[in-house]
């Protein structure tokens, strides 16, 4: 309260500064505007150290060394050469002009990153992954799932996570560290050949990426695909991982 009302006292006191310029002599003009800079900075900055949350952990060895785990194979997740969310699926009525696909989905790239979120001060990095509206951050002790001003945590316990492999027609070139099972044609025919009515057809590589869905009461439901399927199942076996000792 003090920092406000000595805010105030020095922007008013600026604004007659600069209203009265000729009359004002240029240092006390000077002193004044810089009494209201700085106190205004004084308030902001008091104003987030207000905000911030402080999390500190002190890990046993064995709560230690499943959140190493975890660290480990999210890394590992990390250097994918491709991330995607998976933001929706929809059923594709035209399978014939979609590489005799059902389903095609919308998917935008992602990238991992260990941080934490905004006014959230910690000894240890969480794990983030954004997923568009919502960041999903892994601690030692939960899960935190950020959506603007909205923060829900979630209990490692109360976490779905599914796992599994699944295949995928790329559009564009395969990723370099991927598994390529097979190819087909860009406009194909029911045998599985090409059709020759199109003069731009061509072949297209179909991947085996790993597919990791997160769901939970709270409402969070994501889906994420990744290059690797090895790494996938890591990750996916480490947040398993951090259920343990926990009732």
């Amino acid at each position: 309260m003090l920092l406000i009302v000595l805010s105030f006292f020095f922007l008013g006191a600026a604004a007659v500064a600069i209203g009265s310029a000729p009359a004002i002599p240029p240092i006390v003009a000077f002193t004044v505007t810089a009494g209201a800079v700085i106190i205004l900075g004084a308030v902001a900055v008091h104003g987030r150290q207000s905000s911030t949350v402080t999390l500190n952990y002190e890990l046993s060895g064995e709560a230690s060394d499943r959140f190493d785990a975890l660290k480990h194979a999210f890394d590992a997740l990390a250097a994918c050469r491709r991330i995607w969310r998976i933001p929706l699926e929809r059923q594709e009525s035209d399978w014939k002009r979609n590489a005799g696909v059902a389903r095609t989905v919308e998917r935008a790239q992602t990238s991992l990153t260990r941080g934490n979120p905004h006014l959230i001060e910690s000894n240890v990095d969480f794990l983030r992954i954004p997923l568009g509206k919502e960041t999903v951050y892994f601690t030692p002790d939960c899960i935190l799932v950020v959506a603007g001003d909205a923060v829900a945590a979630v209990e490692y316990k109360d976490l779905e996570v599914v796992c599994k492999p699944t295949r995928f027609v790329e559009d564009d070139a395969a990723p370099s560290d991927t598994q390529v099972v097979g190819e087909t044609w860009r406009y194909v025919n029911r045998n599985g050949g090409p059709d020759r009515r199109f003069t731009n057809n061509r072949k297209l590589p179909i991947c085996l990426y790993g597919q990791i869905d997160f769901k939970s009461a709270v409402g969070l439901n994501e889906r994420i695909q990744c290059s690797r399927v090895d790494v996938s199942e890591g990750f996916a076996s480490a947040i398993i991982g951090m259920r343990a000792g926990r009732a």
